[in-house]
């Protein structure tokens, strides 16, 4: 996904919900990750990053020896024990709302269907989405075939690669584009280890609804694993393209 990775929440097989947030200065990535709202994660990424700041300036942090290392992942690490501490002072600075979404609708881009890691269902939508494919395919079927196992495979990466680090599946995962417009990646669990992947675009507040929707379409067949066996799915991906080409867009 093109943008700069902001937030993401994971959601562990006993259902707590974890946040974790991102945030970028100076080629230096700095994480948080817990239970807070967005504000308070903000406020909690700029004081790390303000911060260690101060700790290099003047110094080429590609080039430190170890004790230059070691003195300032000392120092930071004292700094980052008294930022949490004026956290936990400043509940009431912060209001628990979250920062709100500036569009009114939540337009799909992708959808996609797995089963164990397996895409079963690979549906693009519009043309919104750049996907880069390697070299030059002409007929226009193909080129689309092309670009949903691409996406579907980038998507089964991250969230395997989720999975593996953290230990918990991802509920969403957003890509700041620009101020306040962001892309979303989601996630939705079913029976028998399917899995929902849904590419969208405007206000996240609008997806339960979009899941709503979707959901008994998908669940007419899903009653068993996927053994193999593609025609229901090529049925089902049918259906919900002629569901998505009247209604892209959900209010």
């Amino acid at each position: 996904m093109e943008g700069e990775l902001d937030k993401m929440l994971l959601i562990t097989e006993n259902d707590d919900k974890e946040d974790c947030q991102w945030f970028v200065k100076d080629k230096i990535i700095y994480i948080v990750y817990g239970s807070f709202p967005d504000k308070k994660g903000k406020w909690l990424l700029e004081q790390m990053a303000n911060n260690f700041s101060e700790l290099v300036v003047g110094k080429d942090i590609d080039n430190l020896d170890k004790l230059e290392k070691y003195e300032i992942e000392m120092k930071f690490y004292g700094r980052t024990k008294f930022i949490l501490q004026e956290y936990l002072k400043m509940q009431e600075v912060f209001s628990d709302q979250e920062i709100p979404y500036v569009e009114d609708k939540l337009r799909i881009d992708y959808m996609g269907l797995s089963s164990k890691s397996i895409g079963v269902i690979s549906l693009l939508l519009g043309d919104e989405l750049y996907v880069e494919l390697p070299g030059e395919i002409e007929n226009k079927d193909e080129e689309l075939e092309m670009k949903e196992s691409v996406l579907t495979a980038k998507i089964e990466a991250i969230a395997a690669n989720t999975v593996g680090n953290t230990e918990a599946m991802p509920k969403w995962i957003i890509v700041k584009l620009k101020y306040q417009q962001y892309r979303f990646l989601t996630f939705m669990k079913f029976k028998n280890d399917y899995f929902l992947y849904l590419l969208s675009e405007g206000n996240l507040g609008k997806l339960p609804y979009v899941e709503t929707l979707i959901q008994p379409l998908i669940e007419q067949v899903i009653d068993k694993p996927f053994t193999g066996n593609l025609r229901p799915y090529n049925k089902l991906k049918r259906t919900l393209k002629d569901f998505f080409k009247e209604r892209r867009s959900f209010s």
